[in-house]
């Protein structure tokens, strides 16, 4: 769906892209408020069980988006597929730490995560492509495909084995073991929160600028039958980024490694707002690098500090960061692209990256 869903909202449904925006943001307001519950939900009643469920509410919302008639509609479709991805964020990676680490193997977590994270961006290249052709003959395919892929990924895992360990009981009320976990990460562990700051930052720009690198395009009049392709081709930098990132940079640190994200995402910013032609174009790509590389390392520097009680709750919590970065900074992105043009629009936000992360530096500086 990824590359056709811009032209399913408007030929099917007959929303614009501002429309488009709202049931974005609806969506990762959903994965705000469902991401640490269903991480909790995972640490208590098991990865492979909550993945299972995952997977189900995934292919009933793309059932609703199948249905829906207009913006009502598409809203409770964009927000039932959001509790889908919020139920499966931090679990996967949760069972393969954990899984890893009943193996004595935790070491093997940033290779064996990347490969995973490389084999999610493969499988997405792929389908990029595969939607374009699908809309093509009929617009309801690739929903199709989508449905038919997430029951299939509920039957997987109900094959997946559970480290025996991960039986855990609590005698808190969930309620206040999640607030305690919120405060867990927010006060006292510096290293866990600063990190979780920047992958705010980060990963809702990675997601931003993959949304303007169709809005780009378009004003390189490029058809949409590309659309697969273009994304298809972003997806599988990611892919390889992933794949073999983990021997790129192994001796800096999982904030650092961050911090000099940030740097180059700006750079990209910067100089395809500045160029506006095919160049910029393949510079946005990049931002699919910076998805696949940095995602694994942050995963893994949290999972480092954490203990397997409340491991999927906190990587639940730094999941957050593209939901809770999206919102604001999509909103400012889309105010200034309406006022000005898309161009100006980027450079803006090149010089706020920047200035987000000099004021995380110095928020960590003041906690240390």
């Amino acid at each position: 769906m990824l590359p056709i869903i811009l032209p399913y909202y408007r030929e099917e449904l007959g929303l614009s892209f501002h429309d488009f925006l709202i049931g974005e943001s609806v969506f990762a307001l959903v994965l705000i408020l469902c991401d640490v519950p269903a991480g909790y939900l995972a640490d208590r009643w098991g990865r492979k069980n909550t993945m299972a469920l995952g997977a189900i509410i995934m292919a009933f919302g793309y059932v609703l988006l199948w249905v829906a008639s207009g913006f009502w509609s598409a809203i409770l479709a964009q927000g039932v597929l959001g509790i889908g991805v919020a139920t499966i964020s931090g679990s996967n990676s949760a069972l393969l730490y954990d899984t890893l680490l009943s193996l004595g193997r935790e070491h093997e977590y940033r290779k064996r995560e990347g490969f995973r994270f490389a084999l999610q961006l493969y499988s997405v290249s792929l389908a990029c492509v595969i939607g374009g052709y699908l809309y093509s003959i009929d617009h309801h395919l690739p929903i199709m495909i989508e449905i038919i892929t997430y029951s299939l990924a509920f039957i997987v895992a109900l094959f997946f084995v559970e480290p025996p360990r991960h039986k855990v009981v609590s005698d808190k009320h969930p309620l206040r073991d999640i607030r305690d976990t919120l405060v867990y990460v927010l006060h006292g562990h510096r290293e866990i929160a600063t990190i979780a700051l920047l992958m705010i930052i980060v990963f809702s720009t990675t997601k931003i600028t993959m949304w303007t690198i169709q809005a780009y395009a378009g004003e390189l009049n490029i058809s949409e039958v590309y659309n697969g392709w273009i994304l298809a081709s972003v997806m599988l930098i990611g892919g390889v980024s992933g794949h073999f990132g983990h021997h790129i940079f192994k001796k800096i640190s999982g904030q650092a490694i961050l911090y000099m994200m940030i740097f180059l995402l700006s750079f990209i910013l910067l100089v395809a707002g500045l160029s506006n032609n095919y160049f910029g174009l393949a510079l946005l790509g990049t931002e699919a690098f910076v998805y696949g590389f940095a995602m694994p390392r942050a995963q893994e520097a949290i999972n480092n500090l954490v203990d397997s009680s409340r491991r999927a709750t906190v990587l639940s919590v730094a999941n957050l960061s593209m939901s809770l970065g999206f919102i604001p900074l999509s909103q400012m992105l889309g105010y200034i692209s309406d006022r000005t043009n898309l161009q100006t629009g980027m450079i803006v936000y090149a010089i706020v990256l920047l200035i987000l992360a000099g004021i995380a530096k110095i928020i960590t500086l003041k906690r240390a």
